[in-house]
């Protein structure tokens, strides 16, 4: 269940053999079903996670409305920032979308890792600037861009999101509802557009 982190390790940081290993020891592998439940609310995200198999839906409550946040697939990290880092309860929900594997590294392990191997450290910062990145670029999406034209964006630079995700699921990305997203994508199987 490694081999996808073991490759992605190899190929943005060369770490070595001997490294690998380590980080197949730190890695603890948890499978989930469908709709099994990673984390809830109000406990503590003690760890960050690496999707290998599946899809992980991330969704917080507000003013007793259910938002998705995120999805992540496979060969990509998650977690929440906030409480990982200063030991506080979350407010997301993780849950899984399809029947999935997540690697989870515990903060403990993490801090081994990164004693015993400072590639390690490398490739953690380089996934964190990407994540960063992708956040930042979302959050620009959200402001500027027409509901349309972030779903066109969807559609080709991230079409696991429309080929895997429900579509109440995908509005709530979008920041739309799912009968405007109905529309939109209603509009765009039309003829005019095709």
């Amino acid at each position: 269940m490694t081999e996808p982190l073991i490759k992605l390790c190899r190929e943005m940081a060369g770490i070595s053999d001997s490294e690998l290993a380590l980080i197949e020891r730190y890695f603890k592998p948890v499978r989930l079903k469908r709709k099994q439940f990673l984390i809830t609310e109000g406990k503590q995200y003690d760890f960050i996670g690496f999707v290998s198999k599946g899809a992980i839906r991330h969704f917080t409550f507000r003013d007793g409305v259910e938002k998705t946040c995120n999805v992540n697939f496979e060969n990509q990290f998650f977690t929440d920032f906030e409480s990982f880092y200063h030991s506080t309860p979350t407010t997301n929900n993780s849950v899984a979308l399809e029947d999935s594997v997540v690697l989870v590294l515990s903060k403990t392990n993490r801090d081994l890792l990164l004693a015993e191997c400072p590639a390690f450290e490398r490739f953690a910062r380089i996934m964190s600037e990407w994540a960063a990145q992708q956040a930042a670029e979302r959050a620009a999406r959200l402001t500027w861009d027409r509901p349309e034209d972030r779903y066109l964006h969807l559609l080709e630079h991230e079409p696991d999101f429309v080929r895997r995700v429900p579509l109440k699921y995908l509005a709530n990305i979008l920041g739309i509802s799912a009968e405007s997203l109905s529309r939109i994508r209603k509009r765009l199987a039309s003829p005019v557009f095709s």
